[in-house]
């Protein structure tokens, strides 16, 4: 870190190799470690000096996390951490952009908050619409529709690029299914909200998400519109949107179990909350999985058959 060099290369030609005596190489891994261990006594002095507040970061993004009967005095907490925070930072050679503070209220009640809080010499109102923190849209209710709202348009919007790429490619259909579910990422964040079939909450969620996983088969497939719905999923390899929320889910809370002991992440599975009754019922679950296997090489057009109706025994549908 101390002792660097660099040199520049532009057409072909390599300049002199000059010394590097300041910041850190951009994309070192040492770069975000060194971040949070000089951060990291900033959580304990705010959180000594305001009682009732709990710091929450990742790298970069510091948050405050405060609960109170009303939003006044969830806003005082807060404005009272901000003030300590940027004192802390003051003494530490530590600068916050105050024009990205964002400031976020979360209430069963749908009620648009009149507090603020104060950020130096600013001050802060709490956001009315969704605020987005580490890829979800956090909505006041913790609802997440906003989120899977805003997920399903993004998936649609790459499924429209998609198929005009793999149209014009010709790529296998093992390929295009490869493309298709690395790109597509409508079901991002889902394992917070799903909460099964037909449940009120995040009932016709999964059927929005089926319409998609619909049209990523026909891409895959080149099958038509009329086509049954059962055996385009089988040809395409696409599991139904159902079975994949189902599926991240458990695998969700895998991950979760697979933490080391002490992370609290890890108390999530299991914990006597909603997220965590979901994530027990899922984790046990004991029914048979089926595995699709897609050929390699496509097959020839003679050797394919396209259904054109929707009536086959195993039901038909048309979304």
């Amino acid at each position: 870190m101390s002792v660097r060099q660099v040199k520049l290369v532009l057409d072909g030609k390599t300049g002199e190799m000059k010394a590097v005596d300041t910041d850190i190489p951009r994309g070192s891994p040492a770069t975000p470690i060194l971040f949070v261990t000089y951060l990291s006594g900033i959580f304990d002095v705010v959180e000594v000096a305001v009682p009732g507040i709990q710091g929450l970061s990742f790298v970069d993004d510091i948050g405050w996390w405060a609960a109170g009967a009303d939003d006044e005095g969830v806003a005082t907490k807060l404005s009272a951490a901000v003030a300590v925070a940027i004192e802390w930072a003051a003494g530490n050679r530590v600068a916050f952009d105050h024009g990205k503070t964002e400031a976020a209220l979360f209430r069963k009640k749908k009620q648009t908050p009149k507090a603020k809080v104060k950020v130096g010499d600013n001050v802060v109102p709490f956001n009315k619409e969704a605020t987005r923190w580490l890829g979800i849209w956090l909505d006041s209710q913790l609802t997440l529709k906003d989120h899977h709202a805003t997920r399903l348009k993004d998936g649609k919007k790459a499924m429209a690029r998609l198929r005009r790429l793999t149209g014009q490619m010709g790529l296998s259909p093992a390929n295009c299914r490869n493309v298709m579910t690395a790109c597509i990422r409508s079901m991002f964040g889902s394992e917070l909200w799903w909460k099964g079939d037909h449940v009120p909450g995040t009932m016709g969620r999964a059927e929005e998400l089926q319409l998609l996983v619909n049209q990523e088969a026909r891409a895959t497939t080149g099958c038509f519109r009329t086509t049954n719905l059962g055996d385009l999923s089988m040809e395409s390899g696409l599991w139904a949107a159902t079975t994949q929320l189902e599926n991240r889910q458990r695998r969700f809370g895998l991950r979760l179990l697979s933490l080391l002991q002490g992370n609290q992440a890890r108390e999530v599975a299991g914990a006597p909350t909603e997220i965590g009754r979901r994530l027990t019922n899922a984790l046990a679950y004991a029914g048979r999985t089926e595995s699709t296997v897609l050929l390699e090489d496509p097959e020839t057009l003679d050797a394919v058959a396209l259904g054109r109706g929707g009536g086959s025994e195993g039901g038909g549908g048309e979304c």
